[in-house]
C-alpha cells in the first residue's frame, strides 16, 4: 500500500507535467523518422542513458535491489490490452 501510495504521489504530479508541456513520446518517433531534428527524442534517449547507468550502479553498489518479477501471461496481456486502449484514446 505505501509503494502504491509513493508512486501515485510521483506519477500523478509528473503525468499533469509531462501532458502539459507536450512531451510526447509518439511525437518525437514521428519527427525521427520523417528526418526532422527532434529534441524530445533526444530527451528521452539522455533520460534512458542516465537511467541504464545509475540504476546498474546502485544495483552493483548494492544500494539498489532490483527485483525481478515472475512472468504471467494474464498479466500481461491485459496490461497490453489496457495500454492500447490508453493509446487508441488519446489518439496516439
Amino acid at each position: 500500500m505505501v509503494t502504491a501510495a509513493l508512486g501515485l504521489l510521483v506519477g500523478i504530479p509528473l503525468g499533469v507535467v509531462i501532458n502539459r508541456g507536450g512531451f510526447c513520446m509518439h511525437s518525437a518517433f514521428r519527427q525521427v523518422l520523417g528526418a526532422e531534428r527532434s529534441s524530445s527524442f533526444l530527451a528521452y534517449l539522455l533520460a534512458l542513458g542516465f537511467q541504464l547507468f545509475f540504476v546498474n550502479i546502485l544495483a552493483a553498489s548494492q544500494f539498489l535491489v532490483v527485483p525481478i518479477p515472475p512472468f504471467t501471461w494474464l498479466a500481461a496481456t491485459v496490461g497490453g490490452v489496457v495500454f492500447g486502449f490508453g493509446m487508441i484514446w488519446a489518439k496516439g
